[in-house]
């Protein structure tokens, strides 16, 4: 019997341990449903539109001197959420000896302005991380035509906050590890292995487009503004509960002639909801209904234990 018990506090710890990783498991970040073009709003619609990339590029020479493309915005053609960076490296670039041994450091895509839109939109800018992607185009062609296609870029959906900021696509031949704690800051992508090495590398374009998820086109609501809809379609509906509620009240008043104490019930559950609906859009919320359900769990599992003891 004591065995039995031992089996199932140790199942039950698992479950509960299972359950509370569920719990704090949330979906990338789509960038549109945060920060997103409003012509009422001027300071949001200027964190979109500051949004930008450039291409980079540095060489393993040991110094690893920063070369950059040019800026790059939303395509303004049709709004539709990518920015495309084209990016030539040239030979003279790539080689700083002039002797035909260029070898790369390090080249990719850098984003910037991300972390600023989030703190205009006034959320918490770690808490927007992973951020969902969507890599359209991720290609390099060499000075001598030779095209590498970068499927491991293309496979990527969701990225984390870069260390130095918003961020970034890193094409490396080898990993980039911290000195200090070993930990690989930067993965090495396996498309270039060898292009670290004297005449691996001799110049090129780097062709990238990546979407960030579209804006709502005119007359369209995002799903934050959606969001909002629902949250007064049920406080509506709340209210609503409210007064049947209060109705109910007064005629149990004429009806017994006493004083009765009014129940909430399912109005103010209907308001309570629909506020945590508004919030939803901050992952921070949901972090701290994870920790509540992580604590009661924790709680329960003590229970079981001290029973067994």
């Amino acid at each position: 019997m004591r065995s039995f018990k031992k089996m199932f506090v140790g199942m039950t710890a698992a479950a509960i341990a299972a359950s509370c990783m569920s719990i704090n498991a949330f979906a990338a970040t789509k960038l549109t449903d945060v920060v997103h073009p409003d012509e009422n709003d001027a300071t949001m619609n200027d964190a979109y539109y500051a949004i930008g990339a450039m291409g980079f590029f540095m060489n393993n020479d040991g110094k690893w001197h920063w070369n950059n493309g040019d800026w790059c915005t939303w395509k303004t053609e049709n709004n539709d959420g990518t920015i495309t960076i084209e990016y030539k490296i040239s030979k003279v670039l790539a080689d700083t000896t002039m002797s035909d041994k260029g070898s790369l450091g390090e080249m990719g895509v850098m984003f910037a302005n991300l972390d600023k839109a989030f703190e205009a939109a006034g959320v918490d800018v770690e808490a927007q991380y992973p951020l969902s992607v969507e890599v359209l185009d991720a290609r390099f062609v060499a000075e001598d035509g030779t095209e590498t296609t970068f499927n491991d870029l293309l496979s990527i959906t969701e990225m984390p906050h870069d260390p130095e900021g918003d961020i970034r696509f890193h094409i490396r031949s080898t990993d980039r590890v911290d000195e200090t704690t070993g930990e690989v800051i930067a993965a090495a992508t396996p498309e270039v292995e060898g292009w670290d090495q004297e005449g691996g590398f001799n110049g090129g374009t780097l062709y990238m487009t990546i979407g960030l998820g579209a804006p709502a086109a005119a007359g369209e609501e995002t799903s934050s503004a959606a969001g909002d809809d629902s949250s007064k379609k049920a406080d509506d509906s709340s209210k609503k509960a409210d007064d049947s509620s209060a109705k109910a009240d007064d005629t149990s008043k004429k009806d017994a002639g006493t004083t009765t104490t009014t129940t909430t019930g399912a109005g103010g559950g209907g308001s309570l909801a629909s506020d945590n609906t508004a919030k939803a859009e901050q992952p921070e919320t949901g972090a701290a209904e994870g920790l509540i359900f992580a604590g009661v769990a924790l709680a329960a599992a003590g229970i079981v234990i001290t029973k067994r003891k």
